[in-house]
């Protein structure tokens, strides 16, 4: 098995790894894209919502 990395065939576990790896970021980036497409004012809420930071930041306009 291998897998073409800019152009380099890259064989065995090497290739695994990376298809694994590409796999699991695709579900869990498919995951946020499907949970804001299901509740659009989740986003919203969510940029509503202070930061932690908020409190160590004193920013006057």
């Amino acid at each position: 098995m291998s897998v073409s990395i800019g152009g380099v065939q890259i064989p065995g576990v090497i290739a695994r790894i990376v298809q694994d790896n590409k796999a699991i970021a695709e579900q869990a980036l498919n995951e946020i894209i499907n949970k804001h497409k299901d509740d659009p004012a989740r986003v919203i809420k969510e940029i509503q919502q202070p930061s932690p930071f908020s409190q160590f930041l004193d920013v006057k306009v």
